[in-house]
């Protein structure tokens, strides 16, 4: 689904002519936006060491942001641990999913991926833009493919909390940059990753 991973396969020795690009897709008839971003970041998916979130933390609580981290896994308690231990504004809801999820996503000023390994391309940032809700993402595998800095999200350096600090930040001092991000997220959802697109492939 990434073209950063078939770039990978070929790198690795593996013939560029057996693999075709596809990339994920989501059903925006299912999923609405509502472009009213409240003052909470959100991460959902597993609670791993690569996923980065010990960085987002530290980020979290350099900018002063509220932070929910959403899904459960190994490192859970460390995190949780270490949320206490620098007296981050942080919610650890647990596993949530379906419209309830949803509703997180569309009430976040933005979506956090900060990954430290290579993602190869994320349902969890489509659907955070089929929510018109954009994405903070680390710069690593297939994520910029999705995330646009500047346009539907932003980017930083994957394991550096003080530049992903400075997302927070901006975004939180720039709600119509969230809204407007959110918007063309969306927009690109419908035009490169729905399903239409997805089967015509």
């Amino acid at each position: 689904p990434s073209r950063f991973y078939i770039a990978k396969f070929e790198e690795w020795g593996w013939p560029g002519d057996r693999f075709v690009y596809i990339p994920n897709f989501v059903d925006g008839d299912d999923i609405q936006p509502e472009y009213r971003p409240g003052t909470s970041f959100v991460y959902f998916g597993r609670l791993s060491n690569e996923k980065g979130l010990e960085t987002l933390i530290r980020a979290s609580v350099s900018a002063r942001a509220d932070q929910q981290i959403v899904g459960t896994g190994p490192q859970e308690a460390r995190l949780k641990e270490l949320a206490t231990q620098l007296d981050a504004r942080v919610e650890f809801p647990g596993y949530v999913s379906g419209e309830p999820l949803f509703d997180r996503l569309r009430a976040a000023r933005a979506i956090v991926l900060p990954s430290e390994w290579y993602e190869n391309y994320p349902m969890s940032a489509l659907e955070a833009l089929a929510c018109g809700t954009p994405v903070i993402g680390a710069d690593i595998g297939g994520i910029p493919e999705i995330v646009r800095d500047g346009e539907t999200g932003l980017l930083f350096e994957p394991g550096n909390a003080d530049q992903l600090a400075s997302k927070i930040e901006f975004l939180l001092d720039n709600r119509e940059e969230s809204v407007r991000m959110g918007r063309a997220g969306r927009a690109r959802i419908e035009q490169l990753n729905g399903h239409a697109s997805h089967y015509a492939a």
